[in-house]
């Protein structure tokens, strides 16, 4: 029987990139392989699906019906991919973004799990942009049929031009992904309950007199158009507090803040409102 596998998360958070390194590495095995991406409005912060295939034997079609292994990198993931689980299907999130509101929706239909906190070993170990290859060492750990240094090669082929740019790529993304690996040999469903995190509760909207300015984490990619366009530089990065894609949102000095609206105009995925009296 092939195994079946649907990878779902937020457009920009690399499901693509760790498809095509799983399908190349089970290529490079010897295996029989489809890979069916899902592009779009996904690319602007929607949620992007891939469905993969392995056998041994030809595969005739690439779609399914029900999946052996789900992979969820954000809490809108759950929605799309609740209707291709099955029984036994082990279903492997990130624990570190993942909503329990988000989770208690399926939490009936699961019985095999794995929870890696990928969001924060990247943040704390690596960055942000390596969550990807976290969750890919998780998958690799559950992938008994793909040779395991092959998930290296096709790793380290799919990066090759960004690697070429700036070597030091290289090592953060395998360094991410053995990270992924270390979380599975640490993982044990029988002590570790499946749940995610509470729902954000930091602040978003700041007010003075005439002047409000409010961020919308769930839209934002930190791309810091906000920064750049702000003629008082009034906006700055936080630290703590990260956005849906675990890049760092804009937050405001209100007092400064003259209520142009120049970084709601410019932000290209309407994460800003600013009413001026």
């Amino acid at each position: 029987m092939p195994r079946k596998i649907i990878l779902a998360g937020e457009g920009g958070q690399g499901i693509q990139t760790v498809a095509k390194i799983i399908a190349l590495a089970a290529i490079k095995s010897g295996k029989n392989v489809t890979f069916l991406p899902s592009f779009g409005v996904e690319q602007r912060g929607g949620v992007s699906i891939v469905f993969l295939q392995i056998s041994d034997k030809p595969i005739l079609y690439p779609r399914f019906a029900k999946a052996n292994i789900l992979v969820a990198f954000s809490s809108r993931a759950i929605s799309p991919l609740k209707k291709f689980l099955e029984e036994n299907s082990l279903f492997i999130y990130d624990n570190s973004v993942v909503e329990n509101k988000f989770l208690e929706k399926i939490k009936g239909q699961i019985k095999n799990y794995l929870a890696i906190p990928a969001q924060k070993i990247g943040r704390e170990r690596f960055t942000t942009k390596v969550v990807n290859m976290v969750m890919l060492g998780g998958m690799a750990a559950n992938l008994k049929e793909i040779n395991f240094q092959e998930f290296e090669n096709a790793l380290l082929e799919e990066l090759a031009e960004k690697i070429k740019e700036k070597p030091e790529i290289k090592d953060l993304n395998l360094g991410a992904f053995k990270a992924g690996l270390e979380e599975v040999e640490k993982f044990d469903q029988e002590t570790q309950p499946l749940e995610g995190v509470a729902p954000a509760s930091f602040k978003c909207f700041f007010e003075k007199e005439n002047l409000s300015w409010e961020r919308f984490p769930e839209y934002c990619k930190g791309c810091g158009l906000c920064l750049l366009k702000c003629p008082v530089k009034c906006l700055s990065f936080e630290k703590e507090n990260v956005g849906f894609l675990g890049m760092p949102l804009p937050t405001v000095e209100i007092e400064k803040c003259l209520g142009c609206k120049q970084c709601m105009e410019i932000c290209p995925e309407g994460a800003i409102r600013v009413e001026k009296q």
